[in-house]
Parts: C-alpha cells; sequence; structure tokens
C-alpha cells in the first residue's frame, strides 16, 4: 500500500508542480530530483528505493501530461481576432444564463462564425465569456444547445493588476478560453438540441421557485443540487462564505454520501442486484443534475467503491475498503481524466476536507471524550475538514472564519433533514413539477430559520479574521506539519497536536511578525482614478477610493490582502466626478460587527462642495454619520501620519500634497488638471526638487518636470507619448501602474507586481 500511495502522490505532486507559474519550464526538475533523494534515503530497502525513483518518473510524466493537455489557443481561435468594437457572431449556448454582480447576466458560449459586413462568413473556433444587459434576453428562453447571433464587442481578459484582485485571464485560461464578448443584441438561432442535463436542473429549480418563491427557491436548489443549478442571491452567498458554510451551497462529498445513505436503507430489503443498480443509477442522475462537478465525481467513485464493498455478497469479509487507498484512486482517475481540475479550487477544497474527514476525526474525537459522542462527533467533523483546507484558505481567500466551527454543527440541524427531504422533492418534481413545489412548501418552515441564522451568524463582530498574503511556501509548510503529524510517528512523539498548533502558528503568523519596510507607498492599477496606500510604521492612510466598483473589486480586496481590518486615515483629493464616490462601500466593509467610528481613524478632503458628484456627497455623509473625524485642509495644513513620514497640502479643490519620507520628496498631484499645475509652478510650498511625482496619468506641463528635476514618475493610467519621451530622453524611470500592475516604493526599491518599466 505504501508503493500505492508513493506513485500516486507523484502524479498528484506533478501536476501541481507543473500548475506552478514559476516552475513551468524546470519543475520536472524538482519531481526527478525528489525521487532520487527519496531512493538513496532508502537504499538500505532496495524495494523502496525504487518506489521513489519510480515516483519521480511518474511525476516528470505528470508534468508532461498536463503540458500536454494545456490549453491553448488553435490557429481558427476567436480570440486571435481580439479587440474589436463592433463584432457579429454565431456560435452555441454552452451554459445557462446566471446574473453577475454588476447586474449583467453572462453564460459560456462556443464561437462557430463570424459574419463579416459583406455577409459573408469566417469559420471560428474557441470558448467565449458573454456578458449581456437582462433586457437582451427579455422574453428570450435562452439555454445551452441553444445556437445565437451576437452583436457586440471583443475583447481579451486582463490579468490581475493588483494584489489581491481577481484574476480574470487566469480564471479564463482554467477554462478553456481566451477572451470575452459583451453583447448589446441576442437573437436566438435555428438549430440546437434541446435537452440534456440543464432541462433536468432547470425543471427541479422551477418546481422550487414555484412552491417556495424566488429566494427560498433558488436557496433549496443550491443546496440540494450545487449552486450551479440555481441563482442564489449574492447576499445570502457572501452570508454563507462569511459564516465558513459556503461548501453548504457546492455539491459535494456530503451530499452525495447523504443521498447514498438514505438510498442505502430505503432499498436495503431488495434483492443485491436490483439494490446496486438502483444505487448507481441515482448516483448518475444525482451527477447528471449537479453538472458533473468534480467534489461530486470524486465523492461518487468514492460512494460506488463502498456499494460495492458493502453490498456484494461474494466480497463481505474478504475486502477491506481502504479510505484513504479509496481517496487517492479516485483523485489519480479524475485527474488522468481532467488534469485541469488540480488548480480547480473547488477540487482541492473538497479532498482536503475528506482527508481531512478520513484521519483527524477519529483523533478529535477521542481528545473530546468528556463530551457525550453525538456532541463530540458534531464538533469534530468540522473542526477536522476546517484544519485540513485552512491553509488553502488562507492561500486563496487570506481570511478565516471566525464562527466556522459553532454555525457548523449549529445549522447542521437544519441542513440535514432540508437535504434529506430535498432530495426526495427533486426527484418528485423530475417526474411531476407541480406535486414537486406542493412537497416544496412545507420546507419554508426549515429554510426561513436557516436564512436568518445565517445572516445572524454572519452579522456578528469579527465573523472574519484576515491573514494578509499567505505565500505558497506557508502553504506547503502547513500542509506537510499536518502530513507529519498524521503519518510520521516521530513527529507524533516529539510535538503531539499541542506542539503542531503552535508551529502551523508560527508558519501563518510569523512571516508577517518578521520587520518590513518601516515606509511603503503603493500606487495601485487603476486607470485614470490615481488611488494611493501609504503605510508609515504601522500606521494605513488610503487616498481616494475610486468609484463603488473599483472600491469593490479592486481597494477592498488589496486592504484584505495586506490584513487590515481598518484605516488610520482617508484622503479625498477631490470631490468631483467618481473618484471618491467609494468611501461608504470600504466604510461599511470596515464597520462590519464594530463600531463605525473605529472603521477609519480620521477623514480629510481639500472642499469643493459645491462641484462635489452626488456620489462622494453620499460617501461623505456616511462618514459623518459614523462620527469619523472630518476635516477640510487648507494649503500648508500637514496630515500627521508618522515620525518618518510627513504630508502637506499645497493646493485644494482638487488637492495636491507634498510627501517627505526617508530623504525623498514626492509631489502627489493625483488628478490635478494642468491649470492647476501652472499655479503649482510659483508656489512657496513646492519642494526645490521632486525626487518622485505621483499622478493618474494625464497631461502634465513639462516645464514642472524641467522646473523641478522630478527623478522618477508613477502613473495610474495610461501616459501620453510627450510624458514618456522626456522621461526617456532624461533616463529616468516611468512606472505606470496600468501596464505594470501596483508600484509599491520603499527604501530597499521599487517593486511592480508585473516586471515591466517605461
Amino acid at each position: 500500500m505504501e508503493r500505492t500511495y508513493l506513485l500516486g502522490l507523484g502524479w498528484i505532486l506533478g501536476l501541481l508542480v507543473r500548475a506552478w507559474p514559476q516552475a513551468a519550464g524546470w519543475g520536472w526538475g524538482i519531481l526527478l530530483g525528489l525521487g532520487l533523494a527519496g531512493s538513496l534515503l532508502c537504499r538500505r530497502q532496495p524495494r523502496l528505493a525504487r518506489t521513489w525513483l519510480a515516483m519521480g518518473l511518474v511525476g516528470c510524466l505528470a508534468w508532461n501530461y498536463l503540458g500536454w493537455r494545456q490549453p491553448f489557443p488553435g490557429p481558427t481561435d476567436i480570440s486571435l481576432l481580439a479587440p474589436q468594437q463592433q463584432m457579429n457572431l454565431v456560435g452555441t449556448v454552452l451554459s445557462e444564463p446566471r446574473p453577475t454582480r454588476s447586474g449583467r447576466l453572462q453564460f459560456w458560449l462556443r464561437a462557430e462564425q463570424v459574419l463579416n459586413a459583406d455577409s459573408t462568413a469566417r469559420q471560428v473556433s474557441g470558448k467565449l465569456y458573454v456578458t449581456t444587459g437582462p433586457e437582451a434576453l427579455q422574453d428570450k428562453d435562452l439555454h445551452p444547445n441553444q445556437r445565437v447571433r451576437l452583436t457586440g464587442s471583443l475583447y481579451l481578459p486582463s490579468p490581475a493588476l493588483n494584489p489581491g484582485s481577481f484574476d480574470f485571464q487566469a480564471y479564463l485560461q482554467r477554462q478553456g478560453a481566451f477572451a470575452g464578448f459583451s453583447a448589446r443584441e441576442v437573437i436566438l438561432q435555428p438549430g440546437g438540441r434541446g435537452w440534456g442535463g440543464w432541462v433536468l436542473r432547470r425543471r427541479v429549480r422551477e418546481a422550487f421557485v414555484a412552491g417556495l418563491g424566488e429566494r427560498q427557491g433558488n436557496l433549496l436548489a443550491s443546496l440540494v443540487l450545487g449552486s450551479g443549478a440555481a441563482q442564489l442571491d449574492f447576499d445570502l452567498q457572501d452570508a454563507f462564505r462569511e459564516i465558513g458554510m459556503a461548501h453548504a451551497l457546492a455539491a459535494s462529498g456530503f451530499h452525495v454520501s447523504l443521498l447514498v445513505g438514505v438510498v442505502f436503507v430505503l432499498t436495503r430489503r431488495l434483492a443485491v442486484r436490483l439494490q446496486q443498480g438502483i444505487i448507481l443509477a441515482v448516483l448518475g442522475l444525482y451527477i447528471a443534475l449537479t453538472g458533473f462537478s468534480p467534489s461530486v465525481l470524486r465523492a461518487a467513485l468514492m460512494g460506488a467503491a463502498a456499494m460495492v464493498v458493502l453490498t456484494e455478497p461474494r466480497l463481505e469479509g474478504k475486502v477491506k475498503l481502504n479510505p484513504l487507498g479509496t481517496l487517492l484512486v479516485a483523485a489519480v482517475l479524475l485527474l488522468i481524466y481532467e488534469p485541469l481540475w488540480i488548480t480547480d479550487l473547488e477540487f482541492q477544497l473538497s479532498f482536503a476536507a475528506t482527508l481531512g474527514l478520513l484521519v483527524g476525526t477519529a483523533p478529535i474525537v477521542s481528545r473530546l471524550d468528556f463530551l457525550p459522542p453525538a456532541v463530540a462527533t458534531a464538533l469534530a467533523v468540522p473542526l477536522a475538514a476546517q484544519i485540513w483546507t485552512l491553509p488553502l484558505q488562507v492561500a486563496i481567500f487570506g481570511r478565516i472564519p471566525t464562527y466556522s466551527l459553532l454555525a457548523n454543527p449549529l445549522l447542521l440541524i437544519l441542513l440535514v433533514p432540508l437535504l434529506v427531504a430535498g432530495f426526495g422533492v427533486a426527484f418528485v418534481a423530475l417526474l411531476s413539477p407541480g406535486l414537486g413545489s406542493l412537497l416544496a412548501r412545507p420546507l419554508g418552515l426549515l429554510l426561513t430559520p436557516l436564512i436568518n441564522w445565517v445572516s445572524w451568524i454572519a452579522g456578528w463582530p469579527f465573523s472574519s479574521y484576515y491573514t494578509g498574503g499567505v505565500s505558497l511556501l506557508q502553504c506547503l509548510l502547513l500542509y506537510g506539519a499536518l502530513v507529519a503529524l498524521t503519518f510520521w510517528p516521530r513527529w507524533q512523539r516529539a510535538f503531539r497536536w499541542q506542539g503542531t498548533a503552535l508551529i502551523l502558528v508560527g508558519i501563518l503568523l510569523g512571516p508577517g511578525l518578521w520587520p518590513g519596510p518601516a515606509v511603503q507607498i503603493t500606487a495601485l492599477a487603476s486607470g485614470r482614478i490615481p488611488i494611493l496606500a501609504i503605510q508609515a510604521e504601522g500606521r494605513h492612510l488610503l487616498l481616494n477610493s475610486g468609484d463603488p466598483r473599483l472600491a469593490e473589486r479592486t481597494v477592498l480586496p488589496f486592504l484584505r490582502q495586506r490584513g487590515l481590518r481598518r484605516l488610520d486615515g482617508a484622503v479625498a483629493m477631490t470631490s468631483a466626478g467618481s473618484a471618491n464616490g467609494g468611501w461608504e462601500i470600504l466604510l461599511s466593509a470596515f464597520s462590519k460587527g464594530v463600531r463605525p467610528a473605529n472603521a477609519i481613524g480620521q477623514f480629510w478632503d481639500g472642499g469643493g462642495a459645491n462641484a462635489a458628484s452626488e456620489s462622494y456627497l453620499r460617501s461623505l455623509s456616511a462618514v459623518q454619520a459614523a462620527g469619523i473625524p472630518y476635516r477640510v485642509l487648507q494649503p500648508a495644513d500637514r496630515i500627521p501620519v508618522s515620525q518618518r513620514l510627513s504630508l502637506q497640502a499645497i493646493h485644494t479643490n482638487p488637492l495636491v500634497l507634498t510627501l517627505e519620507t526617508e530623504g525623498s520628496h514626492w509631489l502627489l498631484l493625483g488628478s490635478a488638471g494642468t491649470h492647476v499645475q501652472a499655479e503649482l509652478t510659483g508656489s512657496p510650498l513646492m519642494p526645490a526638487q521632486i525626487d518622485w511625482l505621483w499622478w493618474d496619468g494625464g497631461s502634465l506641463i513639462l516645464d514642472l518636470l524641467e522646473r523641478f528635476q522630478v527623478q522618477a514618475g508613477i502613473s495610474s493610467g495610461p501616459v501620453s507619448e510627450a510624458v514618456t519621451a522626456w522621461f526617456r530622453q532624461k533616463q529616468r524611470p516611468l512606472y505606470v501602474a496600468d501596464r505594470a500592475g501596483a508600484v509599491s516604493w520603499s527604501r530597499r526599491g521599487v517593486q511592480t507586481l508585473k516586471a515591466q518599466l517605461d
């Protein structure tokens, strides 16, 4: 069995190394070196030494296999035509439309033809991420296998340009797509099939909604069939995620185990072959209903193996199912079928949670022997799963759900009967939607308290602990400590679980305690809306918030990635336009569960209420209503930050600041126009020399650059050719965050998210 484990782990490790971008070209050497090192250490055991060497070779094979299966655009891929502002496209829909957080609808499309202006057609291929407004699909039954004609714009997805931001480009590539399409018009075309698994999912969902209403019906559909089968409200999704119960909305091993268990009990008096056939048929139907998700396929493979062992008379007493071995075999088989699932978060969390349940539940129950067995098990199951998914959670999301251990057993009281009844109602709805909707109505008695409890717990103070950025090395070390505790007797004797817990805390929090730069200034890649984050001796200041969309999708993830739970100060450099309409979003996020006045230490702006936008006035009202100290700056006023960094206002409405730190002089121009720049050239508050200039990328007066001998520049958005030429001619660095990614300055040097310098 040890040899089987090593070979299976070699396959998984080979895929993981190939999926690591930094090791894509040389990672095979790691695998081969690991195999050779293992064989040398076990040279006194020739059989085991050969197994280690074979593991390295299997890892190299997996490394090459993933490279061979890696999607890339073919010669006729639609992405090769991007970008285009106007395009007519014909293709086949691959998924049902789903709402996005921006209020649009999204679906996947297989591109087939591009229609030219002269009515000719060009054959194309490839998968597209399509978004459109709800009005474009009004009164249209858009479903998978439906052929459509789209009119809109083709674009290339953007990568993550800021720490913590969503990497849209990488997400599409994992789905085998390399371009997106924004559709203004959707016209249904003849042809295409009108059947498939989506028909069954829609039939069940519509029956639930008819009996329970939109909110509760979609929640039940999501609980029973997974989030892919429903259109659940985003606030409810966020509440489940906040308390660490997001797995309840994704069809997983828990659902499959419960389903198989119920069917096994109901069919225990039937003939063996009939019982096996019913269980396999139910598993197959459930896989089709859930859309062949990785977690369900993994659980179905394990469930089928368990079913055969438990029901086959010829195997009774002869074969003992090894859960760990079954889990490993299921992982290898699925990763042979689809190796790209190695980067799928659902797949990773599913296997980590299952592994935790298999190896962690019994030891935890034994430690809780002072509690009643039912209570000890109810606590041990979520704790074991949470411990083994913790490294992934902090590496991907940078947060730990504080009340997960309490929420899981508490909500399980409602979830188990809901799921058991939901399975039955779903199968009835497949045969008779009317009867299914009628039977679903009583489930509202369980759904209402479930929604109330989830929303209530999510609103508790400090419902999430934000750890900040966690590196891949930390994640691997965390898992290494857990594996050692579980499988290495020497570690168990030396450290036991108390020592391992301290080691886990040290790995997780240790790098954060390591002294970083005393002062760090980061210009976010935010287009023509300049946003600057300043950290000085543990105090954090944010200049501009962006509009609500930018604040929610760029600024807040960046602050969370830094592990921040409050801001010591906030500055709005302009009250016009949308550059500062997002403070209300940030205030709401940081004041969750605490007094709003504690979310932001102090708020400054440069006045100009007469020219203020409505979004900024709303944000300013929210700041004042929260009791946050607010002050309008005047020229020569200073903003207290720290002893190492000073900020001074030199112009108001819009606000322009000078910054002095670590011997460097900065001019924070923001979005000030050329008329303000002209005034600044004669201002007595300007420094004699500017080491760093930060602005939005708009027009600059070259006389300003010359007169103050600007040594380096950081621009949030695109820069004109004249300004670029000036910096190039002077041989002085110019960083454009819109292309290079977020730009961070400290005494140690300048770092960008992407290696690019103008």
